[in-house]
């Protein structure tokens, strides 16, 4: 009595015997090299084959695959008797083109933020960097993003902490203090300048600040004990700046959360002028720096200088690049 698969396979659904022996040996092929013998066992298994087996079968379908593009080895001694798939027509190939347009879909995708969305993407570029035309465009598959340098699961980590608040303690490798341990309370990650940041309060310090992921070496879930003082709740600093507008941004100036227009004088040099409650300043100074010099902050003074040294920062990249 035949079986299911057996009755869903039979020769009278028109299935060509000779184009599916060859797609059969060619995936057996792609797997890794075999012997004749192999290939008959595998014949044997195989609810369609398995009563067409002999050694002119393998022969002749070897050399169907090679009129068709295959490039099959001899089974020789030195290959242990086996036919060696050298190549065969049937490749994904990927232009340069096409690299450039996956490396622009992936960069689009960053101002999502789904930080699992892209970490899919860069598992998936990673193997399909082998179809590359080149070196250039590979590496561009392998290394061009935003998550480069950061442990995977340190990431997963702190997207699920960051969701819930929760207290954590991490190793971070900072640019001035070197290796930290810190408790800390993740709120919420963010790209800037192509890096990733995550933004939270930092016991040590009593302040709200970013890190950098890739900074991040060891991530440890807080589980309280008595007597260990937990982090409840905590106040984001803000500091009320106020700054001026002219020009074209002055007219395409749009009030923003946690932003007053102070004045909107169409006689003054700087029509408008803004009070801000900032508790995030790099992205105020990043706004700020779009306006170019449309923008004056008036005060107070301490968020003046640190914005002079933003731009001698600045200045001193242009001055010590080399072009």
């Amino acid at each position: 009595m035949k079986t299911e698969q057996q009755k869903r396979l039979c020769t009278e659904n028109n299935i060509s015997k000779t184009g599916y022996r060859a797609v059969f040996v060619l995936q057996r092929l792609i797997e890794s090299p075999k012997t004749r013998e192999q290939l008959l066992e595998f014949f044997a298994k195989d609810p369609i084959l398995q009563g067409d087996i002999s050694k002119d079968t393998v022969t002749n379908t070897i050399n169907t695959l090679r009129q068709a593009g295959c490039i099959i080895s001899r089974p020789t001694q030195r290959t242990n008797n086996m036919y060696v798939l050298k190549s065969h027509p049937f490749n994904i190939h990927f232009s340069k083109e096409n690299v450039e347009a996956l490396q622009a879909l992936r960069e689009s995708i960053i101002t999502l933020e789904d930080m699992q969305l892209l970490i899919y993407l860069n598992n998936l570029y990673a193997k399909i960097a082998s179809l590359a035309p080149d070196l250039e465009t590979c590496n561009l598959l392998l290394f061009k993003h935003s998550l480069r340098g950061i442990d995977y699961n340190i990431l997963n980590e702190l997207v699920i902490y960051a969701r819930i608040n929760k207290h954590i303690n991490i190793c971070y490798d900072s640019p001035e203090n070197g290796k930290e341990d810190l408790d800390f309370v993740p709120e919420y990650l963010t790209f800037e300048n192509e890096k990733l940041y995550v933004w939270g309060y930092i016991k040590k310090y009593n302040q709200f600040a970013f890190l950098r992921v890739d900074k991040i070496s060891r991530v440890n879930l807080v589980t309280f004990t008595p007597g260990v003082e937990r982090i409840e709740e905590y106040d984001k600093p803000v500091v009320f700046v106020k700054y001026k507008l002219k020009g074209y941004s002055a007219i395409m100036y749009s009030e923003s959360v946690e932003e007053i227009v102070l004045q909107n004088n169409p006689k003054l040099e700087y029509p408008i002028t803004v009070k801000a409650g900032v508790s995030n300043k790099f992205n105020f100074f990043q706004k700020i720096l779009s306006y170019g010099a449309d923008c004056k902050i008036v005060s107070p003074n301490s968020v003046i200088e640190e914005f002079k040294q933003v731009l001698k920062k600045i200045k001193t990249g242009y001055e010590n690049e080399k072009y």
